[in-house]
């Protein structure tokens, strides 16, 4: 019986996965995007030239672009309440549970007819 060899993939696997580490770390320290650093390294990458006429005439000058906000219009924020403004908003909501409460129990003392309800006309086939 033969002793298992190792074949050829798994070493090139191991080989390019140690490769990525080191250049993971070396990215890492200079916060590139690792990826990139890794094809950098093994000559993958090439760089974009200027593009076709049509695409640079039809893109906006940079320099008289302005910033424009991604998530809209800053919103005006309700002030934070002081401790007394909120017991003052307390007092205020159970005053108007009372009330409430009050008007409900003399509905509830009201004697009503019951309604009948609706009847509805059986649906007739044609």
């Amino acid at each position: 019986m033969k002793a298992p060899t190792l074949s050829r993939r798994p070493a090139l696997f191991a080989s390019l996965l140690a490769l990525a580490a080191a250049s993971i770390a070396g990215a890492a320290s200079a916060q590139q995007n690792p990826l990139r650093a890794l094809t950098d390294k093994l000559n993958w990458t090439s760089e974009a030239g200027d593009g076709p006429d049509f695409v640079t005439q039809s893109r906006p000058d940079p320099r008289t672009m302005d910033y424009s906000p991604l998530t809209g219009e800053e919103k005006k924020r309700v002030p934070v309440r002081t401790p007394d403004q909120v017991k003052a908003d307390m007092d205020r909501l159970i005053k108007a549970r009372g009330v409430a409460d009050a008007k409900a129990k003399g509905l509830a003392a009201v004697k009503a007819d019951p309604v009948a309800p609706n009847k509805v006309a059986p649906i007739k086939d044609e």
